[in-house]
């Protein structure tokens, strides 16, 4: 059955592209996908070479088979003199040519396969071309700073290129690489080295890339060579990962390196966690559940134009989607299909990690915690990553009847990749991560640029399903800090019934306002009711109640209105309590989230 949905949803990808794909526009673009909402034609389009090849020899359909060379014609007329080709105008970034040849490698291995050769033989001349960019780019050090999906990509691209231009020193170049790029999953089984710039020390895990790509890639590698202990890298790099996924299949990647793209299936430009998955799915029965689920959670954020949006609440914020995540995705839905170990799935039981009642997980690495009970689950991020949910804040809340109820976004909405981001629709409203304030001097300080709260546990708490987070309002990071001199501490209480968070801020010297925001996702199809402390929400038979309450903070709201976030797409209703003119002392807030 999986495997069935999951060649539906390639085929309705791909029906997708087929109406975006440029037939007489302009002769430049001929071949490509016009974005509707980038206007554009994006760089990476050759994702796709492989997914509509798959789907021509499965089907037999010679639509598919006429859309898989347009595009291959528009990729050999886009290749750049030195093999690579541009990621999107006017960007004159060329590493993704490393996802260019993968395509083109399985494209061309999966049509020999078929008895295409005849299809095969024209993408030859461009993985060829393109290997010694690769080489030069990233083994030479043509290309000095790296994200590490670049790098372990380029492993398994080469160990491909090794493969079918036979080439021995291909294959000892990505040997090479992979071995030192396997240096980088650390000891929880994270992999460290995705990065945006500027960065914080720590902040180079995403789980997002992570997942989406780069265990992809290593479980290639792995399949290509039979390296045995590269595999084992894999997979103990997937269970940790894995454990990132909930419930309902979302991918928590709240707190990410790159959380800036941060979709809830995944990430927006990466391709997807299926290919990893499958590929490895001999090696735990969990992984081919993660796969469907996951897959699941993706179907409920495709539009109604077939294209998959940057969230849940797409269609309710944007009017277009870019069509970057279409293509990136029937990608690695292709490769699971073809690659993927469906026959060793035998398992009918096989549990995700968070389908466990497990109370508590701390992550060191990550600075951050997962909490679980029967019918909730929450992300507590410390992880510190700049411009993103930090500060012991909740980053992610989900409920097992209503799904997501608190996800955090970007601090301050930025077009860190411009042609990848889309504007933020409006005037930015703050974002929806759940955070402490204080206005100083007209500056404000904040929970969310407190990059090294502390978490404070024992195992007795654990049993007792209580954390503690400590730490100091910030100012954003520049060269000369606010001294805020405000202190906090949030004292985390979860059940089977309800989540329960109490505040408690020292302040230090006056402040002209302090204010605690609680941002609740509001859902489509969920009626909503504010109350005198809070609001109460219902969808279908499930009804929660949000309340908070505190001696001198007032409520208040926008009036009803809900804020956007681009990535996740979802909208919020900010509840919001303050006092004006906070004098030194104590000040304790509860809000509690409980189901009736």
């Amino acid at each position: 059955m999986a495997y069935t949905k999951m060649k539906q949803l390639v085929e309705q990808f791909c029906n997708t592209l087929i109406d975006h794909q440029v037939t007489d526009l302009l002769p430049s673009w001929k071949g490509g996908f016009a974005c509707p909402a980038c206007k554009s034609i994006h760089g990476r389009s050759g994702d796709a070479i492989f997914p509509l090849y798959f789907m021509a020899v499965e089907t037999g359909e010679l639509r598919y088979k006429q859309a898989a060379r347009l595009l291959v014609s528009y990729m050999q007329r886009r290749q750049l003199f030195d093999g690579s080709w541009l990621n999107d105008e006017p960007s004159d970034w060329k590493g993704t040519t490393v996802f260019q040849v993968l395509s083109l490698s399985h494209a061309y291995d999966y049509l020999l396969k078929a008895g295409e050769q005849k299809e095969a033989e024209p993408l030859l001349p461009m993985i060829e071309n393109a290997a010694e960019y690769l080489v030069w780019a990233f083994c030479k050090g043509g290309i000095p700073k790296n994200n590490i999906n670049y790098l372990i990509s380029s492993a398994a691209a080469l160990q491909w290129c090794s493969q079918i231009l036979q080439r021995a020193d291909y294959a000892e170049e990505a040997r090479n690489l992979m071995q030192t790029s396997l240096l980088r999953i650390n000891r929880d089984g994270f992999i460290v080295g995705e990065s945006k710039f500027p960065h914080a020390a720590g902040d180079q895990i995403d789980i997002g890339y992570n997942i989406d790509m780069t265990i992809g890639a290593i479980a290639e590698y792995a399949m290509l060579t039979d390296d045995q202990s590269v595999r084992a890298e894999a997979v103990r790099a997937l269970r940790t990962h894995m454990e990132m996924m909930y419930p309902d299949g979302s991918l928590d990647n709240s707190f990410g390196s790159r959380s800036y793209k941060w979709t809830m299936y995944g990430s927006k430009t990466a391709h997807g966690c299926q290919m990893a998955f499958m590929i490895l799915a001999d090696m735990d029965p969990a992984f081919a559940v993660a796969a469907e689920r996951n897959m699941d959670y993706l179907i409920s954020c495709i539009t109604k134009q077939g294209m998959v949006g940057y969230g849940p609440a797409h269609e309710q914020i944007f009017d277009e989607s870019c069509i970057h995540s279409t293509f990136n995705r029937a990608d690695s839905l292709a490769i699971a299909l073809v690659y993927g170990k469906w026959g060793a799935l035998t398992s009918q039981t096989a549990q995700l990690p968070s389908d466990n009642i497990f109370n508590f997980k701390y992550y060191p690495s990550l600075n951050s915690a997962h909490i679980r009970s029967q019918s909730w689950m929450g992300t507590i991020s410390g992880y510190g990553s700049i411009n993103a949910p930090t500060g012991g804040m909740m980053s992610y809340l989900w409920n097992e009847q209503l799904g997501a109820v608190q996800a955090g976004s970007a601090t301050v909405y930025k077009r860190i990749e411009i042609v990848n981001m889309p504007q933020y629709p409006g005037l930015f409203q703050g974002p929806t991560t759940p955070r402490i304030e204080a206005a100083i001097n007209g500056e404000v300080v904040s929970s969310l640029y407190e990059h090294q709260p502390a978490l404070l546990f024992h195992e007795q708490m654990k049993d007792q399903r209580k954390v503690r987070v400590t730490g100091k309002l910030k100012s954003v990071p520049l060269a000369v800090q606010i001294e805020s001199q405000l202190f906090y501490t949030i004292d985390y209480e979860w059940s089977d019934k309800q989540i329960i968070k109490t505040y408690y801020i020292d302040v230090q010297i006056p402040v002209a306002e302090l204010s605690i925001t609680e941002p609740v996702i509001i859902s489509d199809h969920a009626e909503v009711k504010e109350t005198e402390n809070g609001l109460q929400l219902t969808k279908q038979a499930a009804a929660l109640i949000v309340s908070g309450t505190g001696e001198q903070f007032s409520k208040k709201t926008g009036n009803g209105e809900l804020i956007s976030s681009v990535f996740p797409a979802i909208q919020c209703l900010p509840l919001c309590w303050k006092i004006t003119n906070a004098d030194k002392g104590v000040y304790s807030f509860t809000i509690t989230f409980a189901m009736e």
